[in-house]
């Protein structure tokens, strides 16, 4: 038991190290980006600043693959299982808002919220997940 939780102890390590690097790095990216559509600068200058966030977000994605591939079994399971929730409320939660939208009126939700809801309800999923096998 002890060298499982040692394990995980340093996957959780690698992990959050990738993240203090590309976490920054995103945040820098999205405000140079939105600081760079009020200035009068080239349309190819726009393009590739809405497209520099992802490259550190596609880190911290790497990141949390490499953290699940290093975990056991069980915990792998609560993260499969947290992500798959996630996953249905996002689709069916962006799905149902796309009718409103379009039937209702409610107002336009941007698709850069996508992703957002997907983490936010990963999170909390994975609070109820991990309670429930407690």
């Amino acid at each position: 038991r002890h060298m499982m939780r040692a394990a995980m102890d340093f996957c959780a390590q690698r992990y959050a190290r990738v993240l203090t690097v590309a976490a920054p790095w995103y945040s820098v990216g999205v405000f140079a980006g939105a600081y760079a559509t009020r200035l009068d600068v080239p349309h190819w200058v726009i393009i590739v600043a809405a497209i520099l966030p992802i490259l550190p977000a596609l880190m911290m994605l790497r990141a949390y693959i490499t953290f699940v591939n290093g975990i056991d079994e069980f915990q792998r399971r609560i993260q499969s299982e947290a992500v798959m929730i996630a996953a249905g409320v996002t689709a069916f939660g962006t799905f149902s808002y796309g009718f409103l939208e379009e039937w209702a009126g409610f107002p336009h939700l941007p698709l850069i919220w996508v992703l957002p809801i997907l983490i936010g309800s990963w999170g909390v999923a994975l609070c109820f997940v991990r309670l429930r096998y407690k």
